[in-house]
């Protein structure tokens, strides 16, 4: 089943009315991604920001802040915020990466979770004429000639975590982790040959080597060597996947929305309702399938669980990561 259908079948079963919010939201909202532009988690923001105000989902606009450099500030700005139920957060597993590898001194527990809006798997990547043609070469490298490779990373999130997880694949195995920054930020040092290799989301691989009609960017200068779900992925076709390579790599994951602690019941149901609503719409359909997202939505109950059992996954990957 494609993804467009199976999001649409999700959406059958999801009944969500406007009346449930009550008063709120009685003005704009702010949401903070943590990132610059370009990057997943502002790709995620702006999709879904685009198909509550084109469906009229809630009666205040809404507005995306991005705040660059690394995403523990823009974590901590949502962190601090007055809990009025008017500023939110986007983000994902590079939250319980900074706790659990010491980076900053807050995690995940001091928000009010709202909401999981799709998942997402990453890929190693080299440049092109890199002369590394498999995750095999890669790791093969990684471990005759140790810490020589550079691998771009945001310390403490998914690419460092992704890199970390990639080393432990073969004994010995060691990448020399460089602070670069997110997705775009990495694709522009490994393009420029600043850094040798790095993890991308396939959705930043497909907004950085597709076409506007979706077809193979012949001018692309990035090469991805594997994907990290658990089959093939229709806009990659030649990707074969980690487990197919045989390697015991399964790294995918989730965008999270929260809000600072304290924040109003109401206004965290009210988001919450508002992103299940957006799932239903043809906007949403259409970017999972084009940045091949599973269409996965949590909140409540649900959701919390799910986040602690993320967690007593990766905090070890995150401490050993802390020693690196």
């Amino acid at each position: 089943m494609s993804r467009i259908l199976a999001t649409a079948a999700f959406a059958a079963a999801v009944s969500t009315s406007g009346a449930a919010y009550a008063d709120w939201p009685e003005k704009p909202i702010k949401v903070v991604v943590p990132f610059n532009a370009g990057g997943t988690s502002d790709q995620v923001t702006r999709a879904f920001q685009a198909a509550i105000e084109e469906n009229d989902i809630l009666e205040q606009p809404m507005t995306v802040v991005n705040v660059g450099g690394h995403f523990s500030i823009g974590a901590r700005q949502v962190m601090e915020a007055e809990a009025d139920g008017y500023t939110f957060l986007t983000l994902h597993i590079a939250l319980m990466g900074g706790e659990g590898g010491g980076i900053f001194d807050f995690g995940y527990r001091d928000y009010e979770p709202v909401a999981t809006t799709g998942q997402f798997c990453v890929l190693p990547m080299v440049r092109k004429d890199s002369g590394i043609e498999s995750v095999e070469e890669l790791l093969a490298k990684a471990a005759e000639e140790p810490d020589t490779l550079l691998f771009g990373a945001n310390l403490g999130a998914i690419n460092h975590m992704g890199g970390i997880m990639l080393q432990n694949l073969v004994e010995g195995a060691k990448f020399r982790f460089v602070q670069i920054g997110g997705g775009t930020e990495n694709f522009t040092a490994l393009t420029g040959d600043q850094t040798d290799a790095t993890v991308l989301s396939a959705a930043e691989v497909a907004n950085f080597t597709r076409m506007p009609d979706g077809s193979e960017n012949p001018e692309a200068q990035i090469k991805p060597l594997a994907y990290t779900g658990p089959e093939r992925v229709d806009h990659l076709p030649d990707v074969p996947t980690m487990k197919e390579l045989g390697y015991d790599m399964d790294y995918c994951i989730e965008s999270w929305w929260f809000a600072p602690k304290g924040t109003p019941q109401e206004a965290i149901e009210g988001m919450a309702n508002a992103l299940e609503e957006a799932t239903q719409t043809e906007r949403i359909a259409k970017f999972y399938d084009s940045k091949m997202f599973d269409p996965i939505f949590r909140k409540g109950e649900e959701l919390q669980a799910s986040l602690d059992e993320t967690w007593e996954r990766i905090e070890p990957i995150a401490q050993q990561a802390a020693q690196k």
